[in-house]
């Protein structure tokens, strides 16, 4: 038999942090909205949680937006780190995956 430990109110569920497409636009809008602040400018970092884009930091200005009905606060941490990690060069671990040739799509 398989337990499963209860996810503490303050644990993170998996992320995805990744760069928007375009077929995320439309859920950065929503989650701009809820913050009551316009689509940031410029290539944007996203984080996924539970299926679904909670926050959203401009490359270029560092301009971040966060679904105010969701505890985000370290989601926009961890955008902000990769952000000033992707502007130092620092490749993200898919991206060293690609060059090997390992990762798949």
């Amino acid at each position: 038999m398989m337990y499963h430990r209860k996810r503490d109110e303050t644990e993170l569920p998996p992320i995805t942090i990744r760069l928007m497409g375009p077929t995320d636009v439309d859920e950065v809008r929503r989650v701009a909205g809820r913050d009551s602040r316009d689509l940031p400018h410029g290539e944007l970092l996203i984080a996924i949680a539970e299926g679904e884009v909670r926050a959203a930091i401009s490359l270029d200005s560092g301009e971040v937006v966060a679904d105010p009905f969701h505890h985000t606060e370290e989601l926009v941490r961890v955008l902000a780190v990769r952000r000033v990690q992707m502007q130092n060069g620092i490749p993200g671990r898919r991206r060293r995956f690609r060059r090997l040739g390992l990762a798949s799509g």
